[in-house]
């Protein structure tokens, strides 16, 4: 499904990305672990073609198509959506607005207004709140219901648990394993790892801006010595 090969990403002269690689599969919940500044947000910029950074060199293909140096909209309509770190919404904006800027209201195929709110009681409850009058678990559950409504095949997560009270956090977790069974492939950029594990297939953890381990949720899950290697858990 997507495929990101010898990365090298630049902040100014900052080389952020030094040769990372990691592939999802379709349906497939990948994590991206790190501690903080290791490039896991360059990253998801990078495949999703928001500059900054800088790409200078590597490959990106999705379904086999390469879409590196496209811009993001482009990248979108081929089917990547986009959860960004901090949600990214418009204060001044309905629920419903923040959804049909994407697709009209009166759509009927694929993910529409009356589906996300399906899937999302709580905004359709909200549906004539502002952006700046939900709360943070709203919020977030508006980011990603904004991602959906391009019908994407693939979703890139950018840190969704950051602010999260504990109880929505496994709210999220429950929303992130529907849109799997759903059939949706997920890129994960997580620093919550425990949320991370129960939700993941396959982790990746970023090293200075290189991929220095990958293995099955559950095989991090047992290794304590990786954990507190590469992320200093105890």
């Amino acid at each position: 499904m997507l495929e990101v090969a010898d990365i090298h990403s630049f902040y100014g002269e900052a080389h952020v990305l030094q040769g990372a690689s990691l592939t999802v599969g379709k349906s497939e919940v990948v994590a991206l672990l790190g501690r903080n500044g290791m490039g896991k947000t360059t990253l998801i910029r990078s495949v999703m073609g928001v500059s900054p950074p800088n790409v200078r060199s590597g490959q990106v293909t999705f379904k086999g198509e390469a879409i590196l140096g496209l811009a993001p909209h482009l990248i979108a309509k081929r089917g990547v959506g986009y959860v960004p770190q901090g949600r990214r919404l418009f204060p001044s904006l309905t629920v419903t607005e923040h959804l049909t800027v994407l697709k009209p209201a009166a759509a009927t195929h694929g993910w529409t207004v009356a589906k996300a709110f399906e899937f999302f009681p709580r905004l359709g409850e909200r549906r004539y709140h502002r952006g700046n009058q939900l709360s943070g678990g709203e919020r977030q559950m508006l980011a990603v219901a904004r991602a959906l409504m391009i019908d994407p095949e693939l979703i890139l997560m950018d840190e969704p648990s950051e602010g999260l009270a504990p109880v929505m956090v496994q709210h999220l977790e429950g929303i992130i394993a529907e849109l799997k069974a759903a059939g949706l492939s997920i890129l994960l950029v997580e620093q919550n790892l425990y949320s991370a594990l129960a939700v993941a297939d396959r982790v990746y953890i970023l090293e200075t801006g290189r991929v220095v381990h990958e293995a099955s949720a559950a095989a991090i899950g047992a290794d304590p010595e990786t954990l507190t290697q590469f992320l200093g858990v105890h």
